[in-house]
């Protein structure tokens, strides 16, 4: 897999160092490329694309972009807040409001989409938290995850992957890192 990191200014080298043992885990001989870089035209936070395999390219590609500013809120979807069987709807969790409200005409059920957040304090965690949310993309695709793969479960997965690299111990200094990959000895 190519890399492709263009990141102007400072910041960011943690959560790149983060995401090369991240991928460590799998397989990834499928994926032409991953690219970072500060984005381009009106968006903020952070956004990316998991570009999937056609019959004219027949690789992954997965595009992280984090313009930010940071701190910054990404909008982030949760499981769906289904009716009772008395027609009313439960409270939505806390830190999550009520989005479009659902209704399946097959077999009568409605609910509701969720819409939570993520906080994240700098660029580290705006890369870590995309480039785990559209690997989720590639990971499912090719069965080397769990779970269903819908913006969800990628959302999930990315908070989860967010937590991992927030714990202290988990982190690797670059020394470190340099070791791990086996540079030195």
């Amino acid at each position: 897999m190519k890399w492709a990191v263009h990141l102007k200014g400072s910041g960011g080298n943690e959560a790149v160092r983060w995401a090369g043992r991240f991928f460590g885990a799998y397989n990834l001989s499928s994926v032409e490329w991953l690219h970072i870089d500060r984005g381009r035209g009106n968006y903020e936070g952070v956004y990316g694309r998991c570009h999937y395999p056609t019959k004219e390219r027949p690789t992954y590609r997965i595009s992280c972009q984090v313009p930010g500013p940071f701190p910054c809120d990404i909008v982030t979807r949760r499981k769906p807040l289904y009716a009772r069987a008395d027609g009313s709807f439960p409270r939505a969790p806390r830190g999550c409001r009520r989005g479009t409200l659902c209704y399946d005409p097959r077999t009568g059920r409605r609910w509701y989409r969720l819409i939570g957040k993520t906080h994240v304090t700098d660029l580290d965690e705006g890369i870590v938290w995309i480039v785990s949310h559209e690997s989720f993309h590639f990971l499912r695709a090719t069965r080397q995850v769990p779970g269903r793969n819908t913006e969800i479960d990628a959302d999930r997965f990315a908070d989860e992957q967010l937590e991992v690299f927030r714990q202290p111990s988990r982190r690797v200094t670059f020394v470190e890192s340099l070791f791990n990959l086996r540079l030195f000895s």
